[in-house]
């Protein structure tokens, strides 16, 4: 218990400011079982009639989430593989006045200012995936029951070869799964800032705002979130958490085999 502390501090003098993308392998999806097959089909009759467990929506024709895997692997991550939306919410962008209509300043994952506030994670800077939660009482929150996923909880986001690790940073509508910040996508190779200031603060995004279509992979890990990220340290302990909970998550795997 004492040494893992102490590792991520050494890691963390050293870590880069921002999580750097990396080549891999892609995810075994088919390892691992179907966590809610009839859940994960909900998605694809979105996708068609723009319905949800009953629920009519608006959204999921125009931008269909393409969710083509919902399955929880040997390691005991939560896998799935769908489109990728853009999030801009925490963003510079998205608290001011020249923010888009579906743009938000907070964020459900907030951080202490360390002055008794809190401030939203910064979709321009850190990666991040969103989750489902808002909706009806009937299917708010099914996502988080269904996986053990919550807001603050690490990850990585595997397309085209390129890894990123990542943090939940924010929930969206409950019929919607595949999003991430402006920074995954830039992480991933789409620049959608169209224009920054002078210090750097972007203050224009590239329009239409388009999704990845699909076969995007977002490897999570129910129950990781820890209590002491600030907006100061939240850049680099993102890529040093979840290279320590893919070594667990290899060795469980390993073990599960062995067995």
């Amino acid at each position: 218990m004492i040494l893992r502390p102490l590792l991520i501090g050494l890691l963390a003098i050293a870590a880069p400011a921002a999580a750097p993308a990396a080549r891999a392998p892609a995810v075994d999806l088919s390892a691992g079982q179907s966590l809610d097959e009839a859940y994960r089909q909900e998605f694809g009759i979105c996708d068609a009639k723009d319905r949800f467990r009953g629920h009519r929506v608006h959204g999921c024709r125009d931008d269909p989430n393409a969710v083509t895997a919902l399955r929880r692997l040997p390691d005991g991550t939560i896998a799935y593989a769908s489109k990728l939306a853009v999030d801009l919410d925490g963003s510079p962008f998205a608290c001011s006045p020249a923010h888009g209509s579906m743009d938000q300043c907070p964020t459900a994952l907030m951080l202490s200012d360390g002055r008794g506030g809190e401030v939203p994670i910064d979709a321009d800077r850190i990666p991040y995936v969103v989750i489902p939660w808002e909706g009806p009482s009937d299917v708010e929150g099914q996502f988080t029951a269904l996986t053990g996923v919550k807001a603050g909880d690490f990850g990585y986001v595997v397309h085209d070869g390129v890894t990123v690790p990542v943090i939940v940073g924010d929930t969206g509508p409950f019929e919607k799964l595949g999003e991430g910040s402006i920074a995954l996508h830039r992480a991933l190779g789409r620049e959608l800032c169209a224009k920054r200031d002078k210090a750097g603060v972007c203050v224009r995004v590239v329009e239409p705002m388009e999704s990845i279509q699909g076969d995007v992979v977002t490897v999570l890990f129910p129950g990781s979130a820890r209590d002491d990220l600030t907006p100061a340290t939240i850049a680099r302990t993102i890529p040093i958490e979840v290279a320590l909970l893919r070594a667990q998550a290899a060795r469980r795997s390993s073990h599960h085999m062995k067995g």
